[in-house]
C-alpha cells in the first residue's frame, strides 16, 4: 500500500505549490535563525521591541521591551501625530520610534532597519528630516556627530567652525586646543568655547543627561564555575485572534531566539572552558582564536565573530564582553601567549636592564628565548617603537626628533 502526506494529495500542479510554499516557508524561517544569531545584545532588543509593538501574537518576558502607554517613546509617537506626512510616512515614523536604542539614535544600519519595516532605504532617508524637528532634539539621529549638529542647530550655535569640529570629535574628547586650532584655523579661545559648547549636550536625547546602562548581559558566570543563561529574551507566541501571518511571524522569531540563546550558551561554555581562572581571578586570559573556537564547536570564523558581538557576560569579576576572550597567540612557536603577555614580559626585562651590556634587539631576542618566548627581532623591534624604549640613545633621537610616529 502507498502512503502519501496529505499534504501532497490532489493535483501535480497543486502538489508542486504546496511544496514550493514549504520551502519558501524554511527558507525564510532559517534565515531569520541566522539573522538572529548575527545581532548584538542591542540590536536584537531593538528588534524585538519593534516586533513586540505591531505583532499582536507576540509578548515577552521583559517588561522593558513591551510597549508602554506613558514612557519617552509614546511621547515621540504622539509628535509624530502632528507632522504633516502622509499615511505611509506615519506608519513608517510610529514603527521607527521603536527601532531607537536607549539613547535616542538609530544605531543600526538604515538599510537592515529597512528591511525590518519593509521598506526602502531612500524612503526612510527622505522621512528622517520630518523626524528631526522633534524634541528633544537630537532623536532619530544616526550617529553622535548628526546628534550634535540636530542640538546645535536647534540652539542657533551650528556655525561653519562647529560643523567642522564635529567631523572630529577626537580631537574634542582628547581637549587637544593646539589641534583643534590647527584644524580649524581658529585660537585657542575660540577652540575653548566651541569644546565648550559640545561638552553641553547630551550623549541621550530622549534620556536627558542620564547616561544609558547599555543591554543586560546574556550570560551569567557563577562563582563555582557554571555558565548560565542569564537576563534571556524570552518570547511567547500567543492566539493573536484570526491573523494567521501574525501567528507564523511571531512563531518564527520566538524560535529564532531561542536558538540564539543556545548558540550563545554553547559558545560561551567553550570560552569559559579555557578562561575558567581568568574569569575567577586565579589566572592569565589564554590564547584563544576565533578559528581554533570554530573548529571546535564546528561553526564558522565568520559565524563566531558575528555572535559574540556586542554579547557580555556577567561573572564575579564584573561585566565582562565575550570578545575580550579571543585573544590570538603572538606566533605559532608561542600558542599559550598573547600580545598583551610578551609586551608585559618585555616591558620588565627593559625596566630592569643592567647599566652595561648596552641594550639591543638581539639582546632581547635572547632574553626572551630564555624565558620560553621565542620572536623575531622585526617583532622586538615593533613592541619596543610602541613601549618606549629605555635605551638612553634611542630615548634621546626620539626627544630631538619630536613625536615619534607609528609606521603605516
Amino acid at each position: 500500500m502507498q502512503h502519501c502526506c496529505v499534504a501532497d494529495r490532489g493535483p501535480p500542479m497543486q502538489r508542486q505549490e504546496q511544496r514550493q510554499i514549504r520551502g519558501l516557508s524554511l527558507s525564510l524561517q532559517m534565515r531569520l535563525a541566522l539573522d538572529v544569531l548575527h545581532m548584538g545584545t542591542g540590536r536584537l532588543r531593538r528588534r524585538i521591541r519593534l516586533e513586540l509593538a505591531r505583532n499582536p501574537a507576540l509578548t515577552c518576558s521583559d517588561p522593558d521591551l513591551l510597549p508602554q502607554a506613558e514612557d519617552a517613546r509614546a511621547a515621540l509617537i504622539a509628535q509624530i501625530g502632528l507632522l504633516r506626512l502622509t499615511v505611509e510616512q506615519r506608519r513608517f515614523a510610529r514603527e521607527l520610534v521603536h527601532c531607537l536604542d536607549d539613547r535616542g539614535l538609530l544605531a543600526d544600519p538604515l538599510a537592515e532597519i529597512a528591511a525590518w519595516l519593509g521598506t526602502t532605504h531612500d524612503m526612510l532617508n527622505d522621512l528622517l528630516p520630518h523626524l528631526h524637528q522633534l524634541e528633544p532634539p537630537g532623536v532619530f539621529a544616526r550617529d553622535i556627530a548628526e546628534c550634535f549638529r540636530l542640538q546645535l542647530r536647534a540652539k542657533n550655535r551650528l556655525d561653519p567652525w562647529m560643523d567642522r569640529l564635529l567631523d572630529r570629535l577626537d580631537l574634542v574628547a582628547a581637549n587637544d586646543l593646539s589641534a583643534i586650532a590647527a584644524f580649524l584655523g581658529t585660537d585657542h579661545e575660540d577652540s575653548r568655547e566651541m569644546v565648550a559648547d559640545i561638552r553641553d549636550l547630551s550623549l541621550a536625547p530622549v534620556l536627558g543627561s542620564a547616561e544609558p546602562e547599555g543591554p543586560p548581559p546574556e550570560l551569567e558566570l557563577t562563582a563555582e564555575g557554571v555558565l548560565r543563561l542569564g537576563t534571556t529574551l524570552k518570547l511567547v507566541q500567543h492566539d493573536g485572534g484570526e491573523n494567521a501571518e501574525a501567528r507564523i511571524s511571531a512563531q518564527n522569531l520566538a524560535a529564532a531566539v531561542e536558538g540564539r540563546a543556545a548558540s550563545l550558551l554553547r559558545i560561551g561554555t567553550a570560552m569559559v572552558e579555557l578562561q575558567l581562572p581568568w574569569l575567577l581571578g586565579g589566572g592569565a586570559c589564554r590564547p584563544l582564536t576565533m578559528t581554533a573556537l570554530g573548529a571546535q564547536l564546528g561553526m564558522s570564523k565568520s559565524t563566531i565573530s558575528r555572535a559574540v558581538a556586542g554579547v557580555a557576560m556577567r561573572t564575579p569579576n564584573g561585566i565582562v564582553h565575550l570578545r575580550d576572550l579571543l585573544k590570538t597567540p603572538v606566533s605559532p612557536q608561542n600558542p599559550d601567549l598573547d600580545r598583551e603577555a610578551v609586551a608585559k614580559t618585555l616591558r620588565n626585562i627593559m625596566d630592569n636592564w643592567p647599566a652595561a651590556p648596552r641594550m639591543t634587539d638581539a639582546l632581547l631576542v635572547k632574553e626572551l628565548a630564555a624565558r620560553g618566548i621565542r620572536i623575531s627581532r622585526r617583532t622586538v623591534a615593533k613592541y619596543r617603537l610602541e613601549l618606549g624604549s629605555t635605551d638612553p640613545l634611542i630615548s634621546g633621537f626620539l626627544r630631538d626628533s619630536g613625536p615619534a610616529r607609528r609606521p603605516d
